[in-house]
């Protein structure tokens, strides 16, 4: 569950120079400031989205996790998922049971997960469709939900694998504005950002339109380099490298994928270096 560090967010607006009211303004009201910062609590995450974005500040700064067991499985399923380990992900998940679950929120995320299951370690598109559809139809109630985006795009990844183009290209196309309209979105979950982005950019790809989804790749590479993170780079850079293939550039393409492959050896991440190794020999 999400708790609101209100003396962090207090110390930071002063640190800024804000009062109250004037953090406030055209936001929220004053009293909302306050609850915020006092009883730690906020009407909602676009608000506090968009103090911090006043603020000029992450909302990771403000916000810590409590996980109670339920929330501690959830987290490691989204960990393995984003380090493409699905076969443990699939024996995490089957230790949640739906009557275990109480908030939208959980039902959100075990929908999901069971959709990236489905997709990417049993290869049934439809099953996942059926997922993706259930979480965001029922549980996804806020455009500033990073998981309506994840699921958007994964309907769009399962329509790609479906041979479904004209579907996949408009669903990449509503996530892409539902972010571009909401700018502070993807300061929610720096790993999902990363995530959705990559995703986005094997999308493109695969719809043939390559500088779009060389842009795509490339913006999340310089993200994760600007907090000197390594968490996906590998994974960043085989979509890289898998994107200039296509455009029949191999030695960039073969460039990137001894990034991948000596990244991957650092994250020690098997799935990209298996597949950095087998494109590196192809092309070698």
């Amino acid at each position: 569950m999400m708790k609101i560090l209100g003396e962090n967010f207090k110390r930071i607006r002063k640190s800024k120079g804000f009062t109250q009211a004037d953090l406030a303004h055209g936001i929220c009201t004053q009293a909302t400031v306050s609850l915020v910062e006092r009883r730690n609590q906020v009407p909602s995450t676009k608000i506090l989205m968009q103090l911090c974005q006043r603020l000029e500040v992450s909302v990771d700064k403000i916000i810590v996790q409590e996980e109670d067991q339920l929330h501690v499985l959830m987290r490691k399923l989204q960990d393995l998922a984003n380090d493409d380990e699905f076969e443990q992900a699939h024996h995490i998940i089957q230790q949640i049971h739906s009557n275990e679950l109480a908030e939208p929120e959980d039902f959100k995320r075990y929908y999901y997960y069971q959709g990236q299951i489905s997709l990417l370690l049993q290869d049934s598109p439809d099953d996942a469709l059926f997922f993706f559809h259930r979480a965001y139809e029922q549980y996804v109630t806020s455009r500033t939900d990073t998981y309506g985006v994840l699921c958007i795009i994964g309907m769009s990844l399962a329509n790609v694998k479906k041979g479904q183009l004209d579907r996949a290209q408009k669903q990449v196309d509503k996530a892409i504005r539902i972010m571009d309209s909401e700018p502070g979105l993807m300061m929610i979950d720096f790993p999902n950002h990363l995530r959705i982005y990559g995703t986005i950019a094997e999308i493109f790809c695969a719809l043939g339109a390559y500088p779009t989804a060389r842009r795509y790749v490339k913006e999340a590479i310089q993200d994760a380099l600007d907090k000197h993170s390594l968490y996906l780079l590998d994974y960043l850079y085989f979509v890289l490298g898998q994107i200039e293939v296509q455009r029949e550039n191999d030695q960039k393409a073969l460039q990137h994928f001894h990034v991948a492959q000596t990244l991957a050896q650092i994250r020690k991440h098997p799935l990209i270096l298996t597949q950095a190794n087998a494109q590196i020999q192809k092309l070698a």
